[in-house]
């Protein structure tokens, strides 16, 4: 029994070691992306983190409803060009319901080469 547990333990730290230097190896393949246009000036869209590799990224911000009314079905589109200004993709946040003056957090993960340029813009959907 007290080898089971040994190799139980020797297999999860393991794990961790291996988890942790492939987050730090991965980590340094980002590179900061600001080149991001933000097509509305309501509800205030902020980014806080933009960071891209040769094959995916990911985009932290918040977006605060300032319009002073309830907004339902609100769609945060985010557009995705490469360096020709070709369009590769895009992927969406979509909030229900977004109260008056409250504050949301996304973070927006995507998997698309060679993105150089994001366009972020609001849909409302009826």
């Amino acid at each position: 029994m007290k080898k089971i547990f040994r190799y139980v333990i020797l297999l999860i730290v393991a794990y961790i070691v291996v988890e942790t230097l492939v987050y730090f190896l991965t980590k340094t393949y980002y590179k900061d992306l600001n080149n991001y246009d933000i097509l509305v000036k309501s509800p205030v869209i902020e980014i806080t983190e933009s960071k891209v590799s040769k094959t995916k990224g990911y985009i932290q911000g918040n977006i605060t409803n300032d319009t002073g009314e309830l907004i339902r079905n609100l769609r945060v589109k985010f557009d995705f060009y490469n360096e020709q200004g070709k369009y590769v993709g895009s992927e969406n946040k979509t909030i229900d319901v977004f109260n008056i003056s409250e504050r949301l957090n996304f973070d927006i993960k995507y998997e698309y080469k060679d993105v150089s340029e994001i366009k972020i813009s609001i849909v409302r959907e009826e």
